[in-house]
């Protein structure tokens, strides 16, 4: 059975990580670490205060067994990046903030929540590390209290955020914290997948239903049958299939296309999207009788902009998962890259984040990730590095069209050569995008997904 631990937390953490875990955790006294380090097994969990694990590195170092740790930091940046420089020099991949909630506790500890008030035997899961939400502060205690009162029910979620703000990540953490997390979590992505395919993919068919249905084909909301259906980006929807949506989220029955029966499907229905959809109600493009069927509960995502002091420990846990992926070791992002990063205004958020501390590890020279390592434009560049015998209007003319050209390539990446979808994002005019296309020459085609 798995034991849990904890050093030199504050009394009302470890009520929470006991409560969480499901069984009280016990307190190590900092005398004989070293002798403790030693008989902790694989399915144990030990918590220590971020204080204590650099007070007492040296007995760390000698061994942290195998058990599961986590360093707590308190919930602010300077406290993140100490946690973080203390986790790295113990070997420590995992960081707690001091306010996190239960439920979201009971996910990092692998620990399946219960809709009752009993406690169970505690069953830990490891959690893999790309479904983690990090964060710390008031918007993430925020997030994890309305998952915590919304995942046991069956009500229609829909999550907004910008594009790479985790949106998925929010999906599987509901899935995983609700009644249904034994059965499928089925993803679909609105926007990938060709608006006469759609129906199909969705619906299913029976065969004869058209010329190449060769055979009866399930549709991927019989496929989510007992569990969560994820559509992502529910707001490329096209106009008819949102009537055909509408009907199966009030009744929860389904009729393959060339079928003449209904099926009833028990399946919760999460949504997803980066669009206004009151503006596209208004516009015409989304139906009211939907969005009030899909939102039912509403969660918000803010973008990296508005929760910078998340980026150390945002960077702490890419860094450790990627190095992984890589085949090498690195310690994280120098100060002097973590400061360039903060300045960054990350159109592209977490996932752009990502990309860069991928760029970043592939090109660095050692073991630490430099602020030239990033390829960041020069609107990011530290004061120091501007060259200030140059008249402002040529620097502020260079900085302006290496930001325009990098958001360009990366808004034209991210809608694949679209550009009605490009324009859209951007909130310009498409003769707009077709100008900064020609003005840094690129090529339209080059962007288009093959």
């Amino acid at each position: 059975m798995a034991r849990l631990f904890a050093i030199a937390l504050e009394p009302a953490l470890q009520v929470r990580i006991s409560e969480a875990f499901g069984s009280p955790a016990t307190d190590v006294s900092a005398t004989g670490l070293a002798t403790f380090v030693a008989t902790t097994v694989a399915n144990d969990v030990v918590v220590i205060d971020a204080n204590a694990a650099q007070r007492h590195a040296s007995s760390l170092l000698a061994g942290l067994g195998a058990a599961r740790w986590f360093v707590v930091h308190q919930p602010d940046a300077a406290a993140v990046a100490a946690a973080a420089d203390t986790a790295i020099q113990l070997g420590i991949a995992e960081l707690l903030a001091a306010d996190t909630p239960v439920v979201a506790l009971r996910l990092r500890f692998g620990v399946a929540t219960q809709r009752d008030n009993s406690v169970a035997r505690p069953e830990l899961r490891q959690p893999r590390k790309s479904d983690i939400i990090i964060g710390s502060g008031a918007w993430h205690k925020e997030l994890f209290d309305r998952i915590n009162m919304v995942a046991v029910t069956d009500v229609a979620i829909a999550i907004f955020g910008e594009s790479g703000t985790g949106k998925e990540l929010v999906a599987r953490t509901i899935h995983r914290s609700s009644l249904r997390r034994d059965a499928p979590f089925v993803v679909v992505n609105c926007a990938a997948i060709p608006a006469a395919l759609l129906e199909d993919e969705l619906f299913g068919h029976v065969r004869g239903a058209f010329t190449d249905a060769t055979r009866d084909r399930e549709g991927l909301i019989a496929a989510a049958a007992g569990g969560t259906l994820f559509l992502d980006e529910i707001g490329e929807l096209p106009l008819p299939l949102q009537a055909k949506l509408l009907r199966f989220l009030q009744s929860h029955e389904i009729r393959r296309i060339g079928d003449d029966t209904d099926r009833f499907v028990d399946v919760r229905v999460v949504t997803a999207t980066n669009r206004d959809l009151m503006r596209a109600i208004a516009d015409g493009t989304f139906r009211e009788d939907l969005y009030y069927r899909i939102a039912v509960f509403a969660l918000s995502l803010p973008p990296l902009r508005e929760r910078r002091a998340d980026i150390p420990l945002l960077v702490h846990h890419l860094v450790a998962r990627l190095q992984t992926r890589l085949g090498r070791k690195f310690h994280g992002a120098s100060p002097a890259a973590l400061e360039a990063l903060a300045r960054y205004p990350f159109p592209g958020n977490i996932r752009e984040l990502e990309n860069k501390l991928h760029h970043a590890m592939v090109v660095a020279a050692g073991e630490w990730i430099e602020p030239d390592d990033l390829g960041l434009p020069a609107i990011a560049a530290a004061p120091g590095e501007l060259d200030l015998a140059q008249p402002f209007r040529d620097l502020k003319a260079e900085a302006v069209a290496q930001f325009e050209r990098h958001y360009i390539v990366e808004l034209m990446t991210a809608t694949g050569g679209n550009i009605a979808e490009a324009a859209r994002r951007a909130d310009i005019d498409r003769k707009n995008i077709w100008a900064l296309l020609k003005r840094y020459g690129l090529e339209r085609a080059n962007f288009v997904k093959k």
